[in-house]
């Protein structure tokens, strides 16, 4: 893999071709960045972008690695988002053996068991917490889809949870819907823009003029949000 070198940081990079892309778009990925462009694009071309590019690279570059460098711990007070608000983790132990999570007001609770030895709470709080946010996501996504949906008369097959790095959705040429779970961190119109996004490759399975303008019929904002992930997609885990 190549590497970039802007000041003082050296970033592994990487570049992408397809006749299947229809535009140049700069990524910037937890482990490296990423240029994908048509075929026909030159090399110089590329080039000229990602020194043109070099400042804004190495800003989100930063706070990606930042925000990799501090891991939840998964303790009383912590706080995580949940459609775009900040909820604080509440954790309370009660004499039962299941683990219960539920959301009150701006708290997320979890109630531990007495006897869960305390190294082994980190873990397992996680564990629920993903599962929580995984069922609030299917709820939800689901309830945004068939809204949309109908809105923008087309239907899908299928859809599923999917938990991505890169990806905040995609749709095949079956039909078939896969939404990263993570977005439900995000607020209701980022999820919104996600859910339009990929109802519109039913459509239109690329990223032609056609499939933006379809978009932008349903959502005339949505380079806001579009640039809403690009600049707080790191920040939606746990």
């Amino acid at each position: 893999m190549e590497q970039l070198t802007i000041r003082d940081h050296t970033i592994p990079y990487e570049e992408r071709r397809s006749t299947r892309y229809r535009r140049i778009t700069l990524s910037i990925l937890e482990d490296r960045v990423r240029i994908s462009a048509p075929k026909n694009v030159s090399a110089k071309q590329l080039k000229d972008l990602v020194n043109a590019k070099q400042e804004w690279i190495l800003k989100h570059w930063l706070v990606k690695q930042d925000a990799m460098k501090c891991p939840a711990r998964y303790i009383d007070g912590e706080q995580f988002l949940y459609r775009g608000n900040t909820i604080e983790l509440k954790i309370i132990r009660y004499p039962r053996k299941l683990i219960r999570v539920f959301l009150e007001g701006q708290s997320l609770v979890v109630n531990l068991p007495m006897d869960l030895l305390e190294q082994d709470c980190a873990s397992n709080i996680m564990a629920v917490l993903k599962l929580w946010y995984k069922a609030q996501a299917r709820k939800i996504l689901q309830d945004k889809l068939d809204i949309q949906a109908k809105r923008m008369q087309v239907s899908f097959q299928t859809f599923r949870l999917k938990e991505q790095k890169t990806r905040w959705g995609s749709c095949s040429s079956k039909g078939n819907l896969n939404l990263n779970w993570r977005i439900i961190m995000a607020p209701d119109p980022a999820m919104d823009y996600i859910i339009i996004h990929e109802l519109a490759h039913l459509t239109h399975l690329n990223h032609s003029n056609q499939f933006w303008q379809r978009v932008a019929e349903f959502m005339p904002e949505y380079a806001d949000w579009r640039k809403w992930f690009k600049d707080h997609g790191q920040n939606l885990r746990l």
